[in-house]
């Protein structure tokens, strides 16, 4: 071993750092030395009978911008673990959950494999990122099938649309379950691919909700889907529908003049109102048809709502308690979630198949929560139908 001055070791780091890949060659030494000095610790200290330094194996770390190829020692009888390696395979875990992230935000296999080469060095090709996404695919599948509480007074169901390939690409439905726990809680309770929205497919879904173990809820907020409520029923009996108002008015102003959308959409505020006491369905009803005779003059669409046979299923939320009726009218809390998963889906122009939209969705939705869905919403505890076991 050749001991060196303080100038003379200064010397050779910066004749070391003046090569191209410098700092690298030098983190190289650096971290093999400090590998070996834990070894000859190791032993003097620690060592059995008969142990001994046995060579080294190859390893590779993160550098800077470049791979590091190190050699990592061992010794004899197998006991000896370098924490300072311990220390660099969990980098290399940070960089697989880097990977993991990227995808789930949108990126393609080889856009990852790209960013993770500028900033590590390590350039995984697109079978090597599409290995870590499947360890990622493992973990959302189980997830997505967890056994579920036996209760959940509300829940929220809305579908977006992802362009996916198949034989050729096309838009399909992915349905979003989401359910109010008993602690007042949002959660994510499904999110299925039925390519066609239907009625007949989300009885599915209803029915695989059951087999992971929801029993009972009081309150189904959907869109108002054809077929819909006696899919609810024949899958919860006791439920009662909500369909969601804010579809409803949509639907209406998409038809109408643009001069005539202000006014028509503050009418249809007053007729669905929330937070009044003594606001009632019947009172309800009778607006919505004296909105029906005012403008059904000038729109056949809203003349035809007054034969409507499903439009008390809008006006269940007047039922519940006033301060929990704006959070029951409408599936906007699932519309939120959508929005989110919009943002991921719009760097994508197509994913490669509908389980690569599961895995990109349900990651979006598993990070939503355990961020502002973890927060228990309280003004449900003043409703003794949704929340009859807690005390105001």
């Amino acid at each position: 071993m050749i001991d060196l001055s303080k100038d003379q070791l200064q010397d050779t780091i910066h004749s070391i750092l003046n090569k191209d890949e410098g700092l690298n060659e030098l983190l190289e030494m650096i971290l093999n030395g400090l590998m070996k000095l834990e070894r000859e610790t190791f032993l003097s200290a620690e060592a059995g009978p008969g142990n001994k330094a046995n060579g080294y194996r190859p390893g590779r770390a993160s550098g800077y911008g470049k791979e590091l190829s190190l050699r990592i020692p061992r010794d004899r009888l197998g006991n000896f673990k370098p924490v300072l390696w311990a220390m660099l395979r969990d980098q290399q875990e940070q960089v697989r959950r880097l990977c993991f992230e990227l995808y789930g935000k949108g990126l393609t296999t080889r856009q990852v494999g790209e960013i993770t080469e500028k900033i590590y060095g390590n350039h995984y090709s697109s079978s090597a990122v599409s290995t870590f996404t499947q360890e990622l695919a493992d973990q959302l599948e189980a997830w997505r099938q967890r056994p579920l509480q036996a209760r959940y007074p509300v829940i929220y169901i809305d579908a977006i649309h992802a362009k996916v390939r198949r034989e050729h690409v096309s838009s399909e439905a992915f349905y979003v379950v989401l359910g109010l726990t008993e602690t007042m809680q949002r959660e994510v309770l499904a999110i299925e691919n039925i390519p066609t929205e239907s009625a007949t497919g989300l009885e599915q879904m209803l029915d695989g909700l059951k087999e992971r173990g929801l029993e009972e809820t009081e309150l189904v907020v959907a869109d108002g889907l054809r077929g819909l409520d006696e899919a609810i029923h024949r899958c919860f009996p006791e439920a009662r529908h909500q369909k969601c108002v804010t579809h409803f008015k949509r639907n209406i102003l998409s038809y109408v003049k643009a001069d005539h959308k202000a006014q028509i959409a503050e009418e249809l505020r007053e007729v669905f109102m929330t937070g009044q006491k003594a606001y009632t369905p019947q009172q309800a009803r009778q607006n919505l048809n004296a909105f029906a005779d005012r403008w059904g003059r000038h729109y056949e669409h809203i003349k035809k709502l007054a034969n409507r046979q499903d439009l008390h299923y809008y006006f269940t939320y007047l039922d519940y308690e006033r301060r929990v009726q704006s959070m029951i009218y409408t599936t906007n809390w699932v519309e939120r979630l959508n929005k989110s998963f919009r943002r991921s889906l719009k760097i994508r122009n197509a994913l490669p198949s509908a389980n690569a939209a599961l895995l990109l969705l349900s990651k979006v939705a598993l990070d939503q929560e355990d961020g502002a869905f973890g927060y228990p919403i309280y003004n449900f505890k003043f409703d003794n139908d949704l929340f009859p076991h807690i005390e105001p």
